[in-house]
């Protein structure tokens, strides 16, 4: 500008003021000029803007009717779609609802055949049932949930409740939430209430929906305190004729078992109440699986054990929190409960610091006649040298637990018998050369796998060199031993 400043100044230089407003009028039109031959280009440029962007979407259509992925059929088109979805149960419980939805965005093609496959819409669904939302934000939020309902139909999909802040307001049929819900009950595939506490009424506004899906019922912290709430509620969802698993955690205070019929598998936690003095065991005809979870230490917390009876039963599963530590093992409890279910192939017993007498545990192992697989853990003082014994194959000695194959000993802290878990193990294992020389064949059934994980001082090198050798011959044997120092895995 100062140059420009000067150049004109100089230019003007003996120059009347009427000549220099001529100058003035001559720089004002070229300006006019200058601007009108912009606004052409500009309109020029627009135009070419527009026919550039229109020769884009051209090429951009034609590259897709081209694409392999347009020539696919829609069905495999579609079984894409299902493996975009994630199911990483790792991932945020959004995930899979941020992947249909991305899905279903790319293109109205894609849209039109996302919407048509249920299979992308069945994912998990939390609902916050009763979380404090404005009418708009109801309305939003039961449109969205009504709008994913329609395009998983007619498949079932997985329910977990969440967001019951008043009891007072669990039964509120009004609230467009609930009654996007209660539309589609017969589509649950499972059930899962969250809350901090499970009220009764909450239960018998659910019980009573028509459940032709669910398989899976799992209520959380059942409260009955002040609801006037009746275990026998819980009957009702025996109506679902497909439900197979239960899982009810009692830990405020309800008194169990409540009469769930047979074929209904369960899982019962942390009850207070005793239950009643004379019990006529509940049978569970179906049950294959049932694991129990005993969260602190009561005089009666095994008497579970006395409600039940599952002669189709093939896994047990006894977990004992450490709170359990010095309870008492009701032998006479579990001895009743095995005559009432005899097929045990499985047994779990994870012990967190509970000890149980060896010969309490011999017992279990004798009314245990098909067990295949046991696993004890963490269940100090238990694994002496009356339970090696029992356990080591003689032959023409009728044999404890004669089908056993796999075993699991975990948490073994020393000092561990050693040589007496050293000589059960080799008494039941034969190479194949063995057992064809043999003149008879052993009357059980030798090791499949032996894992074993040690905590403290590392064992001898003696026992170390007996499970070397067998295992050079064949034998799978896992060892991991924690030390003081980094911990390490032998196999």
């Amino acid at each position: 500008m100062h140059s420009i400043l000067a150049q004109q100044t100089k230019r003007i230089r003996g120059c009347s003021p009427t000549q220099i407003k001529q100058l003035i009028a001559q720089s004002d039109s070229e300006i006019t000029s200058i601007q009108n031959k912009i606004v052409a280009l500009e309109s020029q440029i627009a135009a070419l803007v527009e026919l550039r962007d229109r020769e884009c979407a051209v090429g951009a259509a034609l590259r897709s009717i081209v694409a392999p992925i347009r020539i696919l059929p829609v069905e495999l088109l579609a079984e894409i779609f299902e493996l975009t979805i994630s199911d990483d149960l790792d991932s945020s419980e959004e995930q899979h609802i941020r992947d249909a939805f991305k899905v279903s965005h790319v293109c109205h093609h894609w849209r039109q055949i996302a919407d048509k496959t249920p299979q992308l819409w069945t994912g998990p669904i939390h609902v916050e049932l009763y979380r404090k939302r404005d009418l708009k934000e109801e309305g939003i939020y039961s449109n969205g949930l009504r709008a994913w309902f329609a395009r998983s139909a007619p498949l079932s999909i997985p329910i977990t409740i969440g967001g019951v802040e008043d009891a007072s307001r669990s039964t509120e049929s009004g609230s467009r939430v609930a009654e996007e819900l209660l539309r589609i009950a017969f589509r649950w595939r499972s059930l899962r209430i969250i809350d901090h506490t499970t009220t009764g009424s909450l239960v018998r506004f659910l019980a009573g929906s028509r459940l032709d899906s669910l398989e899976e019922l799992d209520l959380w912290r059942m409260n009955r305190d002040g609801w006037h709430f009746n275990p026998a509620t819980i009957s009702s969802f025996a109506a679902a004729s497909r439900l197979r698993k239960v899982t009810i955690d009692t830990t405020y205070g309800i008194p169990i078992p409540v009469q769930m019929p047979s074929g209904h598998p369960s899982t019962a936690r942390g009850w207070s109440v005793p239950p009643p003095a004379t019990l006529v065991p509940v049978v569970l005809e179906h049950l294959h699986c049932l694991s129990v979870n005993w969260i602190e230490n009561k005089v009666f917390a095994m008497r579970l054990l006395d409600c039940l009876s599952a002669p189709a039963l093939h896994e047990l599963h006894l977990c004992f929190e450490p709170e359990c530590q010095g309870m008492e093992w009701a032998e006479a409890t579990v001895t009743s409960f095995q005559l009432r279910s005899p097929n045990i192939t499985k047994l779990k017993i994870q012990g967190q610091g509970l000890s149980i007498p060896s010969n309490a545990l011999i017992v279990a192992l004798r009314h245990t006649p098909s067990l295949t697989h046991l696993l004890i853990e963490h269940c100090p003082g238990t694994i002496d040298d009356g339970l090696l014994q029992a356990l080591c194959y003689t032959d023409n000695v009728k044999p404890l637990v004669p089908r056993l194959h796999s075993l699991a000993l975990t948490e073994l802290r020393k000092p561990f018998q050693e040589d007496g878990l050293a000589s059960m193990i080799a008494s039941r294992w034969w190479t194949d050369v063995e057992l064809a020389s043999r003149s008879s064949p052993p009357t059980v059934a030798r090791w499949t796998q032996i894992e074993l994980r040690t905590v403290g001082k590392r064992p001898s090198r003696r026992f170390w060199d007996t499970l070397e050798a067998l295992r050079q011959t064949g034998l799978i044997v896992a060892w991991e031993i924690h030390t003081s120092g980094p911990s390490w895995y032998w196999q």
